[in-house]
């Protein structure tokens, strides 16, 4: 149940400012730590460009929006833009198989390209290997040593039979450029697609250069306190999320992408359009509608197309509205998810295009009303429990499921991803008639009680509107 303003206008950019101001202010960004960098446009109109925070704890400098920063899996739109170009040129097609590039691959003959893009190809990613986070990484490798590295891990589905995040895919895609275009990938889009519409701000830090304007990742320590982050490993992250920014080029990328200025009509309708596995539920009932590149969701009813993104230190998140044409870039420079990068991107989103997200309007609830909500519900293999305390309904959850309620890093974007073990718990507020809201958060639960008026199962919608996913009751509290 997400509750909006009535649409009369489109803000102006005082009113953006005003609230992206108010925004960073409510979610807690301060001037003395690690902070976030916004960009909010309209077409090529600027309505709110600044930052909050540090680009250095440990020298105080001040965070600026001219700052670069990790793009981290924002890379990924780039890296299919740039196979896609080569697909509008006619040396590439999607339906290739990935033997005609790299043919020792292992079952390359039954890959294809697209399935690299789009996740579905069954390569294993390796990024969820466990030791890729436990051995010390090399100073430096080549993509043929990255993709020799890769050939080796078992794969997760036979090819267009599944659908799984996957940073190897975009690795490998990287490995077709190069291939076609006889340069290293990172040569060929800033030279064939970036610096060709005056974005020179995005590049690929490679042989551990000095970037100029790039600022330092940050982490936060088990006792709260601001660490440096461990150096974003950027040549291992290769085309899936090597490349490094700052906002005003994101905007400028995006209007050069979404306005047709980098590829044809028809190749771009199809990198923004989910299909195959992409389109079917996942293991939380939701499909991943994953296009190339990019992700296609709504935000009160207005599609988006985005892309968000986390590595060592940074997390980020770009999004684009076609309806009015509207940018939100979002890049933070700690990966300490109390900076909710994705909640941030996403109300700003809805601000921008006139239909505001509006607080929670608590109804007061006797305990006695809320105890038979009480229980331990399932969904899948997942289980979240619901308590009546002195302060009213409160849900338990792991760190995965509490970053989903709150909109901060999936888990998809999540490295490594944190103890299943711990519990966090979070206030649910009533708003009365069964439904809920969440603690600092857009996400709303609806319940259906049973016959005698026990609590049978909700409905979880993390965006507030939107299909959203059942879970049932299997215990009562």
């Amino acid at each position: 149940m997400a509750i909006t303003e009535p649409v009369l206008s489109l803000p102006t950019a005082s009113e953006v400012g005003d609230f992206a101001t108010s925004l960073l202010d409510g979610y807690g960004l301060r001037d003395d730590s690690p902070g976030i960098a916004i960009l909010v446009a309209r077409g090529g109109e600027i309505l709110f460009e600044g930052a909050r925070g540090l680009a250095s704890a440990e020298l105080g400098v001040p965070l600026t929006p001219a700052h670069r920063f990790a793009l981290a899996s924002v890379s990924k739109q780039i890296v299919a833009a740039g196979v896609l170009h080569l697909v509008g040129q006619g040396v590439v097609d999607l339906e290739d198989p990935l033997a005609r590039f790299l043919p020792d691959f292992p079952n390359a003959q039954a890959i294809t390209i697209v399935q690299l893009l789009n996740h579905t190809s069954g390569v294993a990613s390796f990024t969820n290997v466990p030791a890729f986070w436990t051995t010390p990484p090399p100073l430096a490798i080549t993509t043929g040593e990255m993709v020799a590295k890769i050939a080796v891990l078992t794969p997760d589905f036979p090819p267009g039979q599944g659908w799984s995040y996957n940073n190897s895919g975009y690795v490998l895609a990287a490995a077709v450029i190069e291939a076609v275009a006889d340069m290293p990938w990172h040569t060929y889009l800033e030279t064939a697609i970036l610096a060709p519409h005056g974005i020179e701000g995005i590049t690929f830090p490679n042989g551990w250069r000095v970037v100029p304007g790039m600022v330092p990742g940050h982490s936060i320590s088990e006792g709260g306190h601001v660490t440096r982050a461990f150096p974003a490993m950027f040549h291992i992250a290769h085309g899936a999320g090597g490349l490094v920014g700052d906002v005003r080029s994101l905007m400028k990328w995006n209007l050069a992408l979404h306005l047709g200025d980098i590829l044809p009509p028809a190749i771009l309708a199809r990198m923004i359009t989910p299909e195959g596995s992409a389109t079917l539920p996942g293991p939380d009932g939701t499909p991943p509608d994953y296009g190339l590149g990019v992700a296609s969701s709504t935000n009160h009813g207005e599609p988006v197309i985005s892309h968000g993104g986390s590595i060592q230190g940074f997390a980020t998140l770009l999004a684009w509205v076609p309806s009015t044409q509207t940018t939100v870039a979002v890049l933070a420079n700690t990966d300490d998810p109390a900076v909710m990068s994705d909640m941030i991107a996403r109300q700003l989103v809805a601000f921008t295009i006139g239909k505001p997200y509006l607080p929670p309007m608590t109804v007061s609830t006797p305990p006695a009303a809320l105890a038979p909500l009480a229980g331990t519900y399932r969904l899948g293999d997942q289980s979240v429990a619901l308590h009546v305390t002195d302060n009213g309904l409160q849900i338990d959850c792991t760190p995965v499921q509490a970053a989903i309620i709150q909109g901060r890093r999936t888990p998809a974007q999540w490295h490594p991803a944190p103890p299943a073990d711990i519990t966090v718990s979070i206030p649910v507020i009533p708003l009365g008639d069964d439904h809920f809201a969440f603690e600092a958060s857009i996400a709303r639960a609806t319940f259906t009680r049973d016959a005698v008026g026990r609590g049978a199962s909700f409905v979880f919608q993390a965006k507030g509107e939107g299909p959203g996913t059942t879970w049932q009751l299997v215990r009562d509290g």
